[in-house]
């Protein structure tokens, strides 16, 4: 490859979604659209059974394939889902942005539960026999049909309700039940953003607020596993961990002698999406076993209603209890 290929314009007939698609995948902002060339490279290869894809996209940032700044975004895509992985690179380009060769590959980590899930990813663009490294990481959690059982004291969350745009998870944690509500939105064609927040006894947070998905098809058919595993903390069922996989269905390959489909012969791709080791909920805690030197607070009587003026910064003070 050299520095003096042609400039002219062409098709981007590499790519597998739309340009403002997958800038949408890592950004919370609309922006007007604009029509510009986008250049996209697909690697294969299979990582543990796991049939994966890179896709690497070369953007101009004027908007024109000439000498100038150009974003590079990774994305990973299992069948019909795809995914970001790091963020996006900007970078100096004099050679032709059609006209590159990338170094892709895996290895894989440290020893993981599940057994052989954790590996490491490494993106080297190679011009002129030099080479760039622009995206790695050691936390990629993937693997087909992962053996979850292996996973000591962990409480599973099951899928309980679904309907056009959320999924209910029931769970129990820490001996409280708990439901695992997964939201998404339609942002543009075959974008999806996904939330999940947590309620229990009327009381619930926000755990992932953006997370960005590209799938081909119902999103219905997008399904998660999430689990807990327990935590040393006093009192005991306290603290857990908390984690989200992503479920992909593994189509049978093409050239299958039967057509006939069983579904104890279905495998699934997990990708593990997002983690948390501050889950901090629990049903009939026990606070004394904190020990004689806690010093518990008690209560002062009902609660004060306090009005704001939207005026001025200011609080006044009523007195009794009052809802409205």
């Amino acid at each position: 490859m050299t520095s003096n290929s042609s400039w002219g314009s062409n098709n981007d007939s590499l790519s597998l979604s739309s340009p403002t698609a997958v800038k949408q995948l890592y950004t919370n902002t609309r922006r007007p659209s604009r029509r510009s060339e986008r250049y996209q490279y697909t690697y294969n290869l299979i990582a543990g059974s796991a049939p994966l894809q890179f896709l690497i996209s070369v953007e101009p940032v004027n908007g024109k394939p000439t000498a100038g700044k150009y974003t590079f975004r990774l994305s990973l895509k299992i069948d019909k889902t795809e995914r970001p992985l790091s963020e996006p690179v900007t970078l100096n380009l004099t050679v032709d942005p059609r006209m590159l060769e990338f170094v892709v590959f895996v290895f894989p980590g440290k020893a993981s539960v599940p057994a052989g899930c954790l590996w490491s990813y490494r993106v080297w663009l190679r011009v002129n026999f030099v080479d760039h490294r622009i995206f790695g990481d050691d936390e990629l959690w993937i693997g087909k049909d992962p053996d979850f059982s292996s996973i000591t004291d962990a409480s599973f969350a099951r899928l309980k309700t679904s309907s056009a745009n959320s999924q209910t998870y029931d769970a129990i944690v820490g001996r409280a039940r708990v439901q695992f509500i997964v939201r998404w939105t339609h942002i543009a064609e075959g974008l999806y953003k996904y939330t999940l927040e947590y309620e229990s006894a009327g009381v619930g947070a926000m755990l992932i607020e953006d997370f960005r998905l590209i799938f081909q098809g119902d999103p219905r058919s997008v399904t998660f596993l999430i689990y807990t595993v327990p935590m040393n903390s006093m009192p005991a069922g306290a603290s857990h961990r908390i984690r989200v996989w992503l479920k992909t269905l593994l189509p049978f390959p093409s050239d299958q002698s039967s057509n006939i489909s069983l579904p104890f012969n279905d495998s699934y791709i997990y990708q593990r999406v997002w983690k948390s080791d501050s889950l901090k909920i629990g049903a009939r805690l026990d606070f004394h076993t904190l020990g004689t030197k806690m010093i518990m607070g008690f209560s002062n009587g009902p609660p004060k209603t306090y009005t704001v003026s939207q005026t001025r910064d200011k609080y006044e003070a009523k007195g009794g209890i009052e809802f409205g």
